[in-house]
């Protein structure tokens, strides 16, 4: 990667202090894109179990994927929402929720826009965030119906040369320090069984199962705050 990666020192790390996940600043675009397409080919190549398609659903070749999730990591990137686990960056991890920071206005908006070409104009991205929001509505939603504040993974990928080396637990559990810290939940959901089963592993608990159309299941998980507060 060209150009020189200049990463805010005010990181935060695990409970074990091996890995701290260290927030992106002063990249290229061309490393911006470099990271996209790491993480859009990490959402492409995975080979999801028999009774889910997930993503690949709706998105049907490599550079629309790069487009959905391009849009995702720009927006992440300018919003300081981008982390990696450090300068070799064997991990990337996208955050948002309370005292983390949100998605910009503007940064949003292009997001959405690059997302309707990813998955093919407007009503099928109606169609997709309608199943994704299906049969009793995301976590996300349900906490903030209930005002209950928490920290969402976005986005959590091990690069494949770095995968069975421990670095997902090391990445989750260095947001369940930061998240205890602030006497916070933890939410995310996957579109995948194995995925799904691989965090409740590492301590998340399963929420709900929400089917949201053949072969498409969300499955919304929560790893409550540790810490009395």
């Amino acid at each position: 990667m060209r150009g020189r990666l200049r990463i805010l020192r005010t990181a935060f790390a695990d409970r074990c202090g091996r890995v701290k996940m260290k927030k992106l600043r002063g990249l290229s675009e061309r490393e911006v894109e470099d990271i996209s397409r790491q993480i859009a080919d990490s959402f492409y190549d995975y080979r999801y179990n028999e009774a889910d398609r997930g993503l690949l659903k709706y998105i049907h070749d490599r550079e629309a994927m790069y487009t959905y999730i391009g849009a995702i990591v720009r927006a992440a990137y300018k919003s300081g929402l981008l982390y990696a686990t450090s300068d070799r960056r064997e991990g990337y991890l996208i955050l948002s929720g309370e005292g983390v920071g949100s998605i910009g206005v503007v940064d949003g908006i292009k997001m959405i826009f690059a997302e309707k070409k990813a998955l093919g104009g407007w009503g099928k991205l109606k169609d997709f965030v309608s199943a994704c929001f299906s049969n009793g509505g995301s976590i996300e939603t349900r906490m903030k119906k209930a005002k209950r504040k928490f920290i969402r993974i976005e986005v959590l990928v091990v690069r494949p040369e770095f995968q069975r080396q421990g670095y997902m637990r090391k990445m989750l559990e260095s947001v369940c320090a930061l998240a205890d810290k602030k006497h916070l939940p933890i939410i995310l959901d996957t579109d995948d069984m194995d995925k799904s089963q691989r965090y409740r592993h590492l301590g998340m608990k399963l929420d709900r199962m929400r089917d949201c159309g053949e072969k498409f299941h969300m499955y919304d998980l929560i790893r409550e705050c540790r810490t009395a507060v």
